[in-house]
């Protein structure tokens, strides 16, 4: 394909010069560009002597989703065009370098688990969506020097359709093969479903070569135990991970769940907001009621009633807080006596000091506001610890019962 430095990539809104190369995979190339302001940025762009149809659909589905998603570690997509040539292509921030970089100059153990767990986080917030990389490897995993994160990247465009992929392994080609060393087994075997659980198998061996330097290949590989005695435990999640059953592999909740019941307090769940469609830490808070939180929209006055329309419909706690909130009534008409029916509200009133009682109910509205956050802020933390109690308690159990194992069945 071949595209010259100083060439001029156009995406309607904005103009790249192209720089060097930095990569030439199975579907495209990768180059370093400047916008018009002279920042840098990177782009990926289809070959298109390999455009068939399906790497086509894969490269846009890659584009939309990296696009739309806002995750901390899920590459970023900022724009996309076609280029001269007919190429389609789309680009991303620039970044220097990869997990493997990162790998080849030897990972402190301590360091390993907080990089695995935005792994965790970056494919979570893809299975979440429903989408599976299924090319994980540490090459495609993007490192930011500046901030010391990590991101996911490449869904889609390094992706070999399942003929072609059998074909490089049954005539071993070395070069291609290089390729698939974190394939899982089901991506090795003609007409296979390949799904989400081939990415655990793949982080199951980036894991263990993280602290090892080496791929787990066949039964005798070698143990985290081996290396860091203190991180023994993470052979038992390893050793589940690259199962040869797919549906024996532990989800990425599970495999979080393990972490958090040992303490790894940098490792968290997460959840799909369904206000903004993103994945974002499970104690976010996303309730709309803080995000928007409830105003009053139009006053009227029936029968002895302020009658209030508010912006949105209040929830069972919204509505204790408004009720029980400490606060100053008016001639004892006072906050529990107001009566909730969706967005309706019903204030009991006299109707020479209706001004006056309109104040007083804004101004239990904004209380309210304000408790309902800080409950419901409390409420999180209060279910974080729980959990966290309950996967410890978990976790006690399944170690006396292996030990009394050990005891009953000695080998």
């Amino acid at each position: 394909m071949g595209y010259k430095s100083g060439e001029l990539l156009n995406t309607g809104l904005e103009i790249y010069t192209v720089g060097r190369q930095r990569g030439c995979g199975g579907s495209g190339e990768v180059y370093e560009v400047k916008d018009a302001d002279g920042s840098p940025f990177a782009v990926k762009i289809l070959d298109t002597t390999k455009a068939n149809r399906t790497r086509l659909k894969r490269f846009q589905n890659e584009i939309h989703f990296c696009s739309t998603t806002e995750h901390r570690n899920v590459v970023r997509v900022v724009a996309h065009g076609v280029t001269g040539k007919g190429a389609t292509f789309y680009v991303m921030p620039l970044y220097s370098g990869t997990l493997r970089d990162l790998m080849s100059k030897g990972l402190p153990p301590e360091a390993v688990l907080p990089y695995f767990g935005q792994l965790l986080n970056g494919l979570e917030a893809a299975h979440m969506k429903r989408v599976w990389h299924r090319d994980i490897k540490p090459e495609n995993i993007l490192h930011d020097q500046r901030e010391d994160f990590l991101l996911v990247a490449d869904f889609g465009i390094a992706h070999f359709e399942e003929e072609e992929l059998f074909t490089a392994v049954e005539t071993r080609n070395d070069d291609r093969l290089a390729n698939f060393v974190y394939s899982a087994p089901e991506q090795k075997v003609r007409g296979k479903q390949v799904g989400d659980k081939a990415d655990i198998y793949a982080l199951g061996l980036i894991l263990n070569e993280m602290f090892t330097g080496e791929v787990p290949l066949g039964a005798h590989y070698k143990k985290i135990a081996s290396c860091v005695a203190d991180f023994v435990f993470v052979d038992d999640i390893v050793e589940r991970m690259i199962t040869q059953e797919p549906t024996l592999r532990p989800s990425i909740v599970d495999i979080k769940q393990q972490l958090i019941a040992r303490r790894q307090q940098f490792i968290s769940l997460q959840k799909l907001d369904e206000l903004s469609k993103q994945v974002v830490r499970e104690d976010s808070i996303t309730d709309p009621l803080i995000a928007d939180p409830i105003r009053a929209e139009n006053f009227d006055y029936e029968n002895g009633f302020l009658v209030v329309t508010l912006s949105r419909a209040p929830n069972p706690l919204w509505e204790q807080t408004f009720h029980t909130q400490e606060t100053r009534s008016f001639l004892h008409m006072g906050p529990g006596t107001v009566t909730f029916l969706g967005t309706r509200a019903e204030v009991p009133v006299k109707k020479d000091i209706v001004v006056q009682q309109r104040d007083y109910f804004e101004g239990w509205l904004r209380n309210t506001n304000g408790l309902y956050e800080g409950a419901v802020k409390q409420r999180i933390a209060e279910d974080k610890r729980m959990r966290e109690q309950q996967l410890e308690q978990q976790l006690a159990r399944e170690r006396e019962r292996r030990d009394i194992l050990k005891l009953l069945n000695p080998s």
